[in-house]
């Protein structure tokens, strides 16, 4: 009852420091003898702990592709990407391994020939059943009851309260049946939101995670066409047969594969999404056809940078815990028409007050400090927002990058002053996005 009505012994110490005294005032005070009145029950530990020993053993587990084996033969640095190892850059044609040289030199390479990412780390999700259009229509901000099969559609996911946590592609494989990507981190978090909302709908849909099951790849570049036409078979891969978001199902050599024409590069770009067994085989089969074309392997930061180019959002990375379709830019995918989805009344509610801050892209000249992400952006002593995305771009021969800033702010043409590192502060001018490929040419070749 003490215990109950004045919490002693429910703080940090869980009563090590207090039972005893405790037990004494109420002996005292009951004139009984502390054997009497007894101590609260204590838990473990007994003694004192270091805080080494309750940090416990060193142990990072992770999860690796199906294609990890021939990352390391490639002498790939690898990095963590949410319960992943994905390659960050691979040697470069010279042999040094020194992330900025390698990071240039692949997204040249992909921008000038073509090159291949393993991305089976992408989370995969099976929508199936006769409900299977509502309930994506329900869970992302696009519209997709109409969204024809063999098409791949943007779809973006906001929580309740209408912030961005999470995307990916929505790609019809028929009238009941969708297969969803979704972000390598967020995934997880994706699956369990959809079965805890249907289990307030009730629609007729099975969903299930797949992420497992497949194996995937991107092959991006100009030549990317020509190296997929000496090994797929049972797919029509010319521009006129499969234009820019089309989605076909044939074979790479002897694998089944789900062929989508999208990409974060932007680049004519195919991600190839085949049964989780056939990984390596893809990657060999790709890797071997690739070579009379120049092929070459690209990590992680070369994608960064490609996308960064394309002035694509990484959600988690240039999204907080407040950002909302309307100030990332991401209007374009909110369906107004349709009459719910997850987030809607907040998104409607965010886009009607007054911005206070937006996603810009940025541009400084190359030789100035490039600042680096968390950098703080300021409106005189105050701080409006901070860099996201920044990277040095040899396609663009300056350094750009994402960040927010004062609403005010965004229009092109307008200065953001960055503090760097060290203190030093440098202004630099908002610009439209994309900083490349304006027309997306390149992607819809």
């Amino acid at each position: 009852v003490v215990k109950r009505f004045s919490t002693v012994g429910m703080g940090p110490s869980q009563g090590r420091h207090s039972a005893l005294p405790t037990a004494r005032l109420v002996a005292d005070a009951t004139q009984r003898s502390v054997s009497e009145t007894g101590v609260t029950t204590a838990r473990p530990p007994f003694t004192a702990e270091t805080l080494a020993h309750l940090a416990g053993r060193s142990f990072d587990p992770f999860r690796v592709t199906t294609m990890q084996q021939r990352h390391l033969e490639l002498g790939a640095v690898m990095m963590p990407a949410g319960d992943w190892q994905r390659p960050a850059y691979y040697p470069s044609a010279d042999g040094r391994l020194d992330r900025h040289h390698s990071m240039q030199e692949e997204a040249r390479h992909v921008r000038e020939h073509v090159g291949l990412i393993d991305v089976s780390t992408l989370g995969g999700l099976e929508i199936r059943g006769p409900d299977a259009a509502e309930f994506i229509n329900r869970i992302f901000t696009f519209g997709f009851l109409k969204q024809p099969v063999g098409r791949t559609r943007y779809a973006a996911m906001t929580n309740e309260q209408g912030v961005v946590i999470d995307d990916g592609v929505s790609c019809r494989l028929a009238d009941d049946h969708f297969y969803v990507t979704a972000t390598t981190s967020g995934v997880g978090r994706v699956f369990q939101s959809m079965l805890q909302w249907n289990a307030q709908w009730r629609l007729d849909v099975d969903i299930a995670n797949v992420t497992s099951a497949f194996a995937a790849v991107n092959i991006a570049g100009p030549l990317s066409r020509q190296v997929l036409e000496t090994v797929c078979t049972g797919v029509d891969l010319s521009a006129q047969a499969l234009p820019y978001l089309e989605l076909r199902e044939g074979y790479a050599g002897d694998a089944p594969a789900r062929l989508m024409r999208t990409g974060f590069v932007g680049e004519l770009s195919y991600e190839l999404h085949v049964p989780a067994r056939y990984g390596e085989y893809l990657w060999d089969l790709l890797m071997e056809a690739g070579k009379a074309f120049g092929i070459r392997p690209f990590g992680v930061e070369a994608q960064r940078l490609l996308r960064l180019e394309k002035g694509h959002v990484i959600i988690g990375q240039d999204t907080d815990g407040m950002s909302h379709p309307g100030e990332i830019g991401m209007s374009w995918a909110v369906n107004r028409t349709k009459p719910f989805f997850v987030g809607r009344r907040a998104v409607d509610i965010l886009d009607e007050q007054p911005a206070k801050r937006r996603l810009v892209g940025f541009q400084l000249p190359a030789g100035s400090a490039k600042p680096m992400e968390g950098h703080l952006v300021l409106d005189g002593t105050d701080i409006t927002g901070n860099v996201t995305s920044c990277e040095y771009s040899t396609t663009q021969n300056a350094i750009i990058g994402l960040a927010y800033a004062g609403a005010d702010k965004a229009p092109p043409g307008s200065q953001i002053t960055i503090r760097v590192e060290g203190g030093a502060e440098v202004s630099a001018e908002v610009v439209k996005l994309p900083f490349y490929d304006a027309n997306n040419s390149r992607q819809e070749m």
